[in-house]
């Protein structure tokens, strides 16, 4: 397991910054899944009481991904075909990303959220393709919307984030060491907290902790862990996360630590066109497609 987070980094982490709260609808949700006997109509009407969250969810489950031979029509068609937790899953992401860009409309808030779902398709498709798990496929995708949800935060409040992030990544810094220095925290952390009060796993809110910080994480005793980071990193990479967030085609991180992440997945560098040939047959771009 990655090491623990720092309590009094998170106490000055959470200086001037609110943790949105899960929304009541999650609340009933988690309430229905609780009970002896859950009711999909009931946890469907849930979802269905806003209709953005439940015509995006239906957009993810009919997306090429789950390659399925008709389309859903309907959140309890979903719920009863995917089953209900996985449906979850996918609603808790999509309310994430609604409930963090409320009311902002502006160019970065929107790329970032483009950047956030294509990562979560990428690292879900090639959890997939690597035979892992529906679960590891399933935190794959959790994993992709929430690891930058702590950027939302802190851009709220600061709308020179991007432009200041791009000097400092120019000039080879690392992300923490420059959002530390502008705003006394930094994504990683925030991101942690964001997804521990949503409710995600020790293990998904531990990737997102220290997803910037690769010699840890590699170095990890939990090879759950260890995967995960690798599949995040890896779509991050093929995503071109730092080219659509700040217009920057350097990316030393990946490139100082593409051979262990790629070890972890048992691949060579050699089979990343193939692998991207794979994503762009599921109708997902990636930096080899431009």
């Amino acid at each position: 397991m990655a090491q623990a987070i720092n309590m009094s980094a998170i106490e000055q982490a959470l200086n001037g910054f609110t943790i949105p709260p899960q929304p009541e609808i999650l609340q009933h949700i988690q309430q229905q899944l609780d009970a002896p006997e859950p009711n999909i109509k009931r946890i469907a009407a849930l979802i269905n009481l806003d209709i953005g969250i439940a015509g995006f969810t239906l957009k993810v489950v009919n997306s090429a991904f789950f390659g399925l031979r008709r389309k859903i029509t309907s959140v309890e068609h979903a719920c009863k075909f995917l089953g209900v937790s996985r449906v979850i899953k996918l609603v808790r992401s999509v309310l994430l990303r609604f409930t963090l860009a409320e009311g902002k409309n502006d160019k970065f808030s929107l790329k970032l959220w483009a950047s956030a779902l294509q990562t979560a398709n990428i690292a879900m498709t090639l959890a997939k393709h690597f035979n892992f798990s529906q679960e590891v496929q399933d935190d794959c995708y959790s994993l992709g919307l929430f690891h930058n949800a702590g950027i939302a935060l802190i851009h709220q409040q600061a709308p020179q984030y991007e432009q200041l992030m791009q000097q400092g990544l120019l000039a080879q810094r690392g992300y923490s060491e420059i959002e530390e220095q502008h705003f006394a925290t930094c994504h990683e952390v925030l991101g942690y907290l964001i997804a521990e009060s949503w409710g995600l796993t020790p293990t998904l809110y531990n990737v997102i902790a220290y997803h910037h910080s690769p010699t840890l994480m590699l170095e990890s005793d939990s090879e759950q862990e260890k995967q995960l980071f690798a599949l995040l990193k890896l779509a991050e990479h093929f995503s071109g996360e730092s080219r659509q967030l700040f217009d920057i085609n350097l990316d030393p991180e990946w490139e100082q630590h593409k051979g262990a992440i790629l070890e972890v997945l048992d691949i060579e560098p050699l089979q990343l066109p193939e692998l991207a040939e794979l994503l762009h047959r599921q109708q997902i771009s990636t930096i080899y497609s431009v």
